[in-house]
């Protein structure tokens, strides 16, 4: 159920609202796109397009994205459709609420949480600016010193982690991000003899869900009829073939390219670790600084895209009560814990905004002097919650029990 009160561009979110199909990543609007399309032009006008967006071209010029808008950045774009007024999609991802009825409960929070900044202490999104990514490879600065906020600035908006023309990929999720491939399709190796085979790398256990990804050029209804999203119910699936260096952790990793390392590794200058994912050893004591006091340090990081069973202890990780989100085999699989399970990104973090609140030790001017309530909301990044689904460290207790 949507509100009726038009923001940004009155013509978008009318064309939209006409367009047939189901509303969903991968069908309408968002893919699934045949040679007498109209879906085109619910968002783009070819001679008359009055946004000032751009996309970046393959020889790095940028051209005018032709939008039928006035927005001057793409989320004001997106928000025609997903902000929490505008009539257009059921996922108001501004706010984080799904208000349809169809895929998920009526009012419940997204699975990804909301941007808007009156709700949300940390949102994934920058408007109008760049942001180094956390462990996103870093290179050395002025002084030679290896240092987080030396690494390359990412332009953080909707375009940033989604493709809205469609992807291999759970929700839209991008292809190739930060120039890395996470994702795609295989010519060589035709799913049919139209479609390239796509080769996703985040898939989903939600009932009917294709996890051999999505076909280019082949409406997604017709794909798979059965297919069911939930927007409310995490229903996370393991990596394609269960391969630990994709998944949500490997896709994550496109920016976030040291969290998916050995102990001490680092991704430095020309060596990058998407072209050979082992010449990174257990036995490399590269530091860096992260910017949380401790200067030049080996960094530990916790597993990404391990099974539960790897760590039972005296009692069991597996939780019945408020439980975090695992990745899962099947659909047959999704509704219960288990110690197959994988914990990956999106177990401890959501993706777009979280409303956890950050106190006591979460919340430190001097991780070196850890005061309770001493500074401004949390261990970098400074001043948010870092994404996490729980407030303070839940997370941690949620599985270990301490």
């Amino acid at each position: 159920m949507r509100k009726y009160t038009l923001l940004v561009v009155l013509a978008v979110a009318f064309v939209v609202a006409l367009t047939p199909g189901v509303a969903m990543a991968n069908f309408s609007v968002h893919g699934g796109y045949t040679m007498d399309t109209d879906a085109c032009a619910g968002c783009h006008r070819a001679h008359t397009a009055a946004s000032s967006i751009t996309w970046l071209k393959t020889d790095l010029t940028t051209g005018s994205a032709l939008l039928n808008s006035t927005a001057s950045e793409i989320y004001e774009f997106c928000y025609t459709c997903h902000d929490a007024v505008s009539l257009g999609a059921d996922t108001n991802v501004e706010t984080g609420i799904y208000e349809g009825t169809d895929y998920g409960t009526q009012f419940a929070d997204l699975n990804g949480g909301g941007f808007d900044s009156g709700i949300f202490t940390a949102q994934h999104m920058y408007t109008g600016s760049s942001w180094f990514a956390y462990g996103g490879g870093i290179t050395p600065d002025l002084l030679g010193n290896l240092s987080d906020n030396s690494a390359p600035q990412i332009v953080m908006s909707c375009s940033s982690c989604h493709d809205v023309h469609g992807s291999s990929n759970y929700r839209l999720l991008k292809d190739v991000v930060a120039g890395r491939t996470v994702g795609g399709y295989n010519s060589a190796a035709p799913y049919t003899e139209q479609d390239p085979q796509p080769l996703p790398w985040v898939i989903s256990a939600e009932p009917g869900y294709p996890t051999m990804g999505w076909l280019l050029h082949e409406p997604g209804a017709s794909q798979v009829s059965t297919y069911t999203p939930d927007y409310t119910t995490p229903m996370y699936a393991k990596a394609p073939g269960n391969d630990p260096e994709k998944g949500m952790g490997g896709w994550c990793a496109a920016c976030h390219v040291n969290y998916m390392q050995f102990t001490g590794a680092v991704y430095t200058t020309g060596v990058d670790p998407f072209d050979d994912w082992g010449s990174h050893v257990a036995s490399e004591t590269l530091g860096y600084d992260s910017l949380d006091g401790w200067g030049a340090a080996v960094r530990h990081r916790h597993p990404v895209n391990v099974p539960l069973t790897n760590y039972l202890g005296a009692r069991s990780l597996i939780i019945t009560t408020n439980p975090l989100p695992l990745a899962h085999d099947d659909t047959a699989d999704a509704a219960t814990q288990d110690d197959t399970d994988w914990i990956d990104c999106l177990t401890c973090h959501v993706a777009h905004g979280s409303s956890a609140v950050m106190t006591g030790y979460a919340d430190v001017a001097d991780s070196t002097d850890p005061q309770p309530d001493s500074g401004t909301g949390g261990i970098p990044p400074t001043g948010d919650n870092a994404l996490l689904r729980l407030n303070n460290r839940g997370v941690c207790e949620n599985c270990h029990n301490k």
